[in-house]
């Protein structure tokens, strides 16, 4: 339907416009009979079947009655005063056919049109219900946040700021969902730079830590992009909390790049390195859910100097 050009807003120049396509067919019809000694009557449906699709069934209607009269007239002038039964016979069973056309294209283009307005209404609905989804994210975000500071105990509040985090890597997906853009994808270069750069401002305090982002151009299903959002902000985290004792300096690189069968998303940073077997806490056990979730392969390796996490994505 977008493809379509607009109606005419005047109907006569829609008539006009059928006449004209009426006429040109007529003639292909012509040049075929002279060259060939075919009919040819299949050649006038197109002058039938466009304007029903483009200018509406009574324009269709009416390339039909004139596509039929003018093939009466032609074979009228050529055979004299009366037709054979079997041409009159012709005209009549093309002329049913064309006005069914006729009927058939301006009921395929209502179908289309419906279809259309129902995508649109779709479209809508979807965009609310993520505008919706935002907005409440958010307002856990605060009241979490008004709950975290009112806490003395540093457990307690080590905890809320990580539900904090992990609520905000959810949030910051719907921030880069483009509903029509990209095919209700998630653009993943802007996501998780902001998701980086969230959790840099959170965690890094006053030490001169940096967090940078080098993505591929990558689009991916909220399904799957929100997990993947979810792994890079433990990884960072964990990089930001563990890497850097005493106040260092240091920096944390995520990547992710396109394979020709994959997904390829590295966390690195250049602190004291990581142990390769790990502690099992909730953090490790919500990433191994993420990853299992993604169909994913992760591991752990030594940087030289600091710790490198390698997650490769299979992409079908």
């Amino acid at each position: 339907m977008r493809a379509l050009p607009a109606k005419p807003e005047s109907r006569t120049v829609g008539y006009a416009i059928t006449t004209a396509l009426v006429g040109l067919c007529f003639l292909a019809v012509l040049g075929l009979q002279s060259s060939s000694g075919a009919l040819g009557w299949y050649l006038m449906f197109p002058a039938i079947f466009i304007p029903s699709i483009l200018l509406g069934r009574g324009t269709g209607i009416y390339a039909a009655v004139l596509s039929t009269l003018l093939l009466y007239l032609r074979f009228r002038l050529a055979e004299g005063l009366s037709l054979p039964t079997g041409l009159a016979v012709g005209l009549a069973v093309f002329l049913f056919l064309a006005l069914g056309l006729a009927f058939i294209s301006q009921a395929l283009r209502a179908a289309w049109e419906r279809a259309e307005a129902a995508e649109r209404a779709k479209d809508l609905l979807l965009q609310e219900l993520g505008h919706r989804t935002k907005n409440n994210l958010a307002m856990a975000i605060s009241i979490l946040s008004l709950q975290a500071r009112s806490k003395k105990d540093p457990e307690v509040r080590a905890i809320l700021e990580k539900a904090i985090a992990r609520i905000r890597a959810i949030a910051d997906a719907h921030d880069h969902f483009h509903l029509l853009a990209h095919n209700g994808r998630v653009e993943m270069r802007g996501y998780l730079e902001t998701l980086c750069s969230h959790i840099g401002d959170s965690l890094r305090d006053v030490r001169p830590i940096a967090v940078r982002a080098e993505i591929d151009e990558v689009y991916m299903r909220t399904e799957q992009a929100i997990p993947l959002g979810l792994i890079v902000n433990e990884l960072v985290t964990n990089a930001l909390k563990h890497a850097f004792p005493g106040g260092r300096d240091g920096t944390v690189i995520v990547t992710l790049r396109n394979e020709p069968s994959s997904l390829a998303l590295t966390v690195q940073d250049n602190g004291i390195g990581c142990p390769l077997t790990k502690a099992e806490g909730i953090g490790s056990r919500l990433m191994r859910l993420f990853v299992q979730q993604l169909g994913a392969n992760i591991a752990w390796e030594e940087a030289s100097p600091g710790c490198r996490v390698r997650c490769t994505i299979p992409v079908t």
